[in-house]
């Protein structure tokens, strides 16, 4: 399984650009549903990376228009990289620009909505991935009898990990004879959603079923990992601390990071720290670039603006005017 560096750009070329009733037809049929695009649209770019259980798609629509689709097949995560967009899904309607994730879509979960042009990354989630995700955390719960409390993270830092664990795996490059590394993955990001979102399963669960280390690349010592970030990921958590929290070596942590998500703990880490200054600098908690970079551990500034450029193409202070203005 090779790995290429992760970031949130846009990719080098489109499976598909176009405009009007073709690239209304062309994402009806990606997307498996009716939905009812209307406005100007503009033009519409699709890249798709499909993986079988799940998939990861970019879409860039320049102009204004709104929605008013059909349940899709799979469940459908939205990362908003650019723009503005509305989601309504029965009396629940979330507001997200960029930097926010929203669980867009689902089984019998018809939404609609509008945005005046985004650019935005998909992750869809098949009923096999859901179920396998369940079972990890409440193995005689019934996957079909989930529901979501809200469609939005449970707190900043769940929001952080998700982003980042999507922006690896969306990044890795899965050989012909990868059928084990895909379902490592789609195991990840199932449980990853379900420790995002709100919902029934884990809110009812009477433990967390993370299992014994059998080898030392399982991919349930990762999920134990990542949930620890989560809890400390306001901090700069160094690799023999986190290693002790999880009951292993430094060295079969590093391991893990690397067979699973293609990078070091620390790196994972690093990646939800800035993912929180971003969300710091948009949503006005933060006044400056500096308050930000104190509240998450970051004492280099120069590091800080390498580091953030690197993954989401602007200077934190381009995020902050943006956000001010």
């Amino acid at each position: 399984m090779r790995h290429s560096r992760a970031r949130r750009g846009s990719p080098a070329v489109f499976d598909f650009e176009g405009r009007g009733a073709e690239a209304r037809d062309f994402l009806d049929t990606a997307y498996g549903t009716t939905l009812r695009l209307t406005g100007r649209l503009g033009t519409v770019r699709h890249h798709r990376a499909d993986h079988g259980t799940f998939a990861f798609d970019h879409v860039t629509i320049d102009a204004d228009f709104t929605f008013d689709a059909e349940p899709m097949p799979a469940l459908v995560v939205v990362d908003v990289l650019r723009g503005d967009l509305e989601y309504t899904r029965g009396r629940s309607t979330d507001r997200t620009h960029d930097g926010d994730s929203v669980l867009a879509a689902g089984w019998d979960m018809p939404f609609r909505g509008r945005s005046e042009g985004y650019e935005i990354r998909t992750t869809s989630l098949t009923a096999p991935v859901l179920t396998a995700a369940v079972e990890d955390v409440d193995p005689d719960y019934p996957w079909q009898h989930i529901t979501f409390s809200s469609y939005v993270p449970v707190s900043p830092a769940a929001g952080a990990r998700w982003r980042a664990t999507v922006d690896q795996l969306s990044a890795t490059r899965f050989g012909p004879d990868s059928a084990m590394e895909r379902e490592e993955a789609s195991r990840l990001l199932g449980y990853t959603l379900l420790q995002t979102f709100p919902n029934n399963v884990v809110s009812e669960a009477r433990r967390l079923v993370v299992g014994p280390e059998s080898h030392e690349t399982s991919p349930s010592l990762v999920r134990n990992a990542v949930r620890v970030i989560e809890a400390h990921a306001a901090r700069d958590l160094g690799l023999v601390e986190l290693a002790q929290e999880c009951g292993v070596t430094s060295r079969t942590l590093q391991y893990a990071f690397r067979q699973h998500l293609g990078c070091t703990p620390s790196d994972y880490l690093r990646r939800v720290r800035l993912d929180l200054v971003r969300q710091a600098l948009r949503d006005g908690s933060a006044q400056s670039v500096s308050d930000a970079a104190a509240t998450f551990g970051f004492f280099n500034p120069g590091r800080l603006a390498s580091d953030y450029r690197q993954v989401f193409d602007e200077n934190p202070r381009q995020t902050l005017q943006r956000s001010a203005s």
